[in-house]
């Protein structure tokens, strides 16, 4: 493997801030903050359950973990857990198991969310304020989930209180943000609502030459609760993120998520519960810009609409046995191109049903088993349903296909003691919709495939197993867990063509075949005044498709070797609190020239291998020291924080040009961001 060394370009962008929570060493402390409680009772429940590879958050910790701009993210605490990885220096995607960020499902009370992030993914959507519950699913993926060949995170937005009001606001340098919750009528009918929004447009419109500019971004979260009747309840929530830029006209750029969901418990019994849920999610986004005379826009969209039925059937305390059907269409537009009066565009829709049955259960005294079985049938629909408009281009083919998979999932777990246990896991998981980046990392603008005739299903098997353990006080707690992953239809751009070469995708991809392992280490103190956890993950992914690297196996675009994470929590006293991680990524690869040319004047670069090249590692420091103080009707917490303490130059873009001083020579550059970054928040709780 070949490595650069870059010579550092460096943009430093200084400002804002960290909401943060202060950890506690007392046990089971519950605050109008909500301190961090971290018991011995969280490391017996990562040991208990029976399900591999499934992490379930504590949304109090993820507000331990110092976050670029001081604002807790679900995404980026997720980052620093083995197996788990940023796709790139302070963006928002996240990388499980050696997929890219487009192979996870993200699931908020049963709305998918497409690119869920703002400032083209520097932060996610997810308010920390509005999330209640959150779980990864990195190993088998439960059979009640289906469409993702990576990893599933399924959230849940808060429920508002049933018997008293009260809120949060918080104030940051780049954002501010806003919660409140409590009955609309006491015992029966509650509301949350949780909002943020950037004002860095604000600021700016205050100078004359900028007061025709916009960037900004918002997202609201709300979920209206309805005790019915005992066990009887229903769940409306709403879900709608937006990012607007427009630069004086020259260009303009808007996307976003608008989401509702319906969800309806039903305990019909003491044994038997029914989940009804309906959801519908609109994703669109819109670029335009004028150069040279010469107007260009693109427009592209996902439309998402499901219905699914749950049966849940509690045969004993340790037997549980599910069912359930789902039925969802799909609208995608992935991309209408329009330069000056031509237009060019590509819709297609799809129709998904599903069936399952999943089985929870205590088989023997040391034995717990979690297995499902997973049928869909995924149907690429024609007619008046796609439309193809591209009067050079070939025709790609719209007629009907029927892709039918069976999709095995299961874990087992074998208690060696009360305190160590190993598990073992196998999965097969379809992904019908295939996401192709235009740069480094997710993009609101990314090409989306739809299976059909011509595009396969994405598919993935994996085999797991771990071995997990803990002290008697649950003071600590540790896993060892290796997994192996093959990949069936992998697509990547043909050499010579980018995202928008042509409107018809089909034409510019081809497909292969994709393979990942690797062995993820945690060790975690639970207990204490100081808390946190160091992890460290070796892994290896490779691609091998027809007509790319002579039809050898090449590093893929997301590979690193190693991945290290280092996060700790510190309770000084009643009032202060100080947290830190540190993080380290091996270099990731690279497509670099190999040589270069001139055509009539201009020069052109050749390159003979896709990722042969790596970027230099990236590592950094960041800290956060937090002062919380207790009033008599509400409380306030003031944090500051620096990302990138030693202001390490991390590659965030690499770019080649030709060296002035020898017309022979390449030279590749790095561009830089977030060089240390100061934030500061003040947070009020009432």
């Amino acid at each position: 493997m070949n490595k650069l060394s870059i010579p550092a370009l460096t943009l430093s962008v200084a400002t804002l801030t960290p909401a943060l929570l202060q950890a506690k060493e007392k046990k089971d402390t519950i605050t109008n903050l909500e301190e961090i409680v971290i018991t011995e009772q969280s490391a017996r429940q990562r040991i208990a359950n029976a399900r591999l590879g499934s992490e379930t958050l504590d949304l109090k910790l993820m507000n331990a973990a110092p976050v670029l701009f001081g604002e807790a993210d679900i995404v980026k605490t997720l980052a620093l857990m083995p197996g788990v990885r940023a796709e790139n220096e302070g963006m928002g995607g996240f990388e499980v198991r050696g997929g890219s960020s487009y192979e996870n499902l993200i699931s908020l009370d049963g709305m998918t969310l497409y690119n869920p992030s703002h400032m083209m993914g520097i932060f996610s959507t997810f308010n920390n304020d509005a999330i209640g519950h959150a779980v990864l699913h990195k190993g088998p993926i439960p059979a009640n989930f289906g469409g993702a060949a990576s990893s599933v995170l399924e959230t849940s937005v808060k429920p508002g209180d049933m018997t008293r009001y009260h809120g949060t606001a918080t104030i940051g340098l780049l954002s501010s943000k806003a919660a409140f919750e409590g009955p609309l009528v006491k015992d029966k009918l509650s509301l949350a609502v949780a909002a943020r929004r950037s004002y860095a447009d604000l600021v700016i419109g205050l100078h004359p030459d900028y007061k025709d500019n916009k960037g900004y971004f918002y997202d609201v979260n709300a979920k209206l609760r309805w005790k019915i009747g005992r066990g009887n309840t229903l769940d409306i929530s709403g879900f709608r993120a937006s990012d607007n830029n427009d630069m004086s006209g020259l260009m303009y750029i808007k996307w976003g998520n608008s989401a509702g969901n319906l969800n309806w418990n039903l305990r019909a019994s003491d044994n038997l519960s029914f989940i009804t849920n309906a959801s519908a999610t609109h994703y669109d986004a819109d670029l335009s810009q004028t150069l040279m005379d010469m107007k260009q826009r693109v427009v592209m969209y996902i439309h998402d609409y499901s219905a699914t039925e749950r049966a849940i059937w509690n045969l004993s305390n340790n037997h549980t046995l599910e069912f359930g059907a789902r039925t969802g269409y799909y609208g995608v537009q992935s991309g209408e191109m329009q330069v000056n009066s031509q237009t060019l565009r590509q819709r297609r829709a799809a129709w998904e049903n599903a069936v399952w049955m999943a089985f929870d259960a205590r088989v023997a005294p040391r034995i717990s088993v979690s297995a499902g079985l997973r049928f869909s049938s995924f149907n690429s629909l024609n007619g008046k349903y796609s439309e193809f408009v591209s009067p050079d281009e070939p025709m790609p083919d719209h007629s009907f296909k029927r892709y039918q998979s069976l999709e095995p999932r299961m874990s087992a777990k074998y208690e060696l003691s009360e305190l160590h246990n190993i598990k073992a896991g196998y999965s097969i998981t379809t992904q019908p919709l295939h996401f192709l980046r235009t740069s480094f990392s997710s993009f609101p603008f990314d090409r989306v495939a739809i299976s059909s005739p011509s595009v396969k299903q994405e598919k993935a098997y994996q085999y797991s197993a771990s071995y997990a353990g803990m002290v008697e006080d649950g003071a600590w707690d540790w896993s060892i867990e290796g997994y192996y992953k093959n990949l069936e239809n992998v697509y990547d751009y043909r050499d010579g063509y980018s995202v928008f070469s042509r409107v018809n995708l089909e034409s510019i991809i081809l497909a292969g075949k994709g393979r990942s392992y690797g062995l993820e280490v945690i060790l975690r103190r639970n207990i204490g005044r100081f808390t946190g956890w160091v992890a460290y993950t070796l892994s290896k992914t490779e691609s091998k498709i027809a007509g790319i690297n002579n039809d050898e196996w090449y590093r893929a675009s997301n590979d690193r070797r190693h991945d290290v994470s280092i996060v700790g929590a510190c309770s000084v006293n009643d009032k202060w609190s100080l947290t830190g991680s540190w993080t380290y990524l091996s270099g990731k690869p690279l497509t670099a020239p190999a040589g270069k040319y001139l055509i009539d004047g201009q020069v052109c670069f050749y390159y003979s291998g896709r990722n042969t090249y790596q970027t230099p590692p990236s590592h950094r420091l960041d800290i956060t020291a937090t002062y919380s103080k207790t009033y008599k009707h509400f409380s306030s917490q003031l944090a500051f924080g620096v990302y990138n303490v030693y202001a390490r130059q991390n590659p965030f873009i690499v770019y080649f040009e030709s060296d002035p001083s020898n017309p022979d020579r390449i030279v590749a550059k790095q561009l830089s961001l977030f060089a240390f970054l100061p934030s500061v928040s003040y947070t009020i709780k009432f």
